[in-house]
């Protein structure tokens, strides 16, 4: 499914041209004419996944943080992108068979790093290991996970910390087709624990309805890792690419711009209260 959902002309009206990024964002919001495109550069197709919200969701304005954040890179570097919306595992896949040049937003592990080319950060964010709030477990560190049920979805990595674990059969992983599904199995007691960062809990289960205060976050992060845009090692143009797009990110990156863009855009989807920046 194509991510070519127009926004609406009042969907930010407190939209000002604070800056450079801030007339960019403006643009992006519908509130100045499109940008031309130069004429010689075909549009390039990318593709990412749905239900991992705030970062990439089509029930978001924009299919999310990271598809607006990449949207607006390409635009940067004069890039017209077609952004296509598929399941995790199909979209990496297919993502190597030549059928997209790049895909996001992935974390490292060994056999992504194998396959693709890792821009700079797009996002940092810390994962905790989550818990039904009746859930007995109490753990300190990811050691003390060992002989637990571990819920993560087709297509998503255990991470650096817990990989270890998994590999061995000291952690059990659950695998359903969607992050939804996991945060059911572990109401119902299927699965003992969900990792994810902080920020895709909180959409999970606002959209499903279920208060906060339904799961409970065990007191330590899991790891802090970082998402990426990655294009496929076995295409030629795969290197030139990741480069433009880190400069599209310095660029970004500069005067605190970058920190506006993400703020911008997260007080849009949580208008009355930003999450806490320390609370999982």
């Amino acid at each position: 499914m194509s991510d070519n959902r127009k926004p609406s002309a009042n969907a930010c009206p407190k939209c000002q041209p604070r800056s450079a990024l801030g007339l960019a964002l403006c643009i992006l919001l519908g509130f100045a004419p499109a940008a031309v495109w130069a004429e010689s550069a075909p549009t390039l197709r990318l593709v990412t996944g749905d239900n991992y919200a705030p970062f990439s969701d089509q029930n978001l304005p924009w299919g999310g943080l990271a598809t607006h954040l990449v949207r607006y890179l390409f635009e940067q570097i004069d890039q017209a992108v077609e952004i296509d919306v598929t399941g995790w595992s199909t979209g990496y896949q297919a993502a190597l068979d030549g059928d997209y040049a790049g895909t996001f937003p992935y974390i490292e592990s060994q056999q992504r790093l194998n396959d693709y080319l890792y821009s700079g950060p797009l996002f940092t964010v810390s994962s905790y290991a989550y818990v039904d709030q009746s859930s007995t477990i109490n753990a300190s560190s990811p050691e003390d996970l060992a002989g637990l049920s571990l819920c993560l979805p087709e297509g998503f990595a255990h991470g650096p910390a817990l990989n270890p674990l998994v590999e061995s059969g000291s952690i059990t992983r659950i695998t359903p087709s969607d992050m939804p599904s996991c945060f059911a199995m572990l109401q119902s007691g299927e699965a003992d624990f969900v990792k994810i960062n902080r920020y895709v809990a909180r959409e999970l289960l606002r959209n499903a309805g279920v208060p906060h205060s339904a799961i409970r976050a065990l007191p330590f992060p899991v790891e802090t890792v970082s998402m990426h845009f990655i294009a496929p090692r076995n295409q030629n143009g795969s290197p030139a690419l990741i480069a433009r797009v880190n400069q599209a990110l310095a660029d970004l990156q500069q005067d605190n711009e970058y920190a506006r863009f993400v703020d911008d855009y997260l007080t849009i989807i949580y208008p009355r209260q930003m999450p806490s920046s320390s609370a999982p």
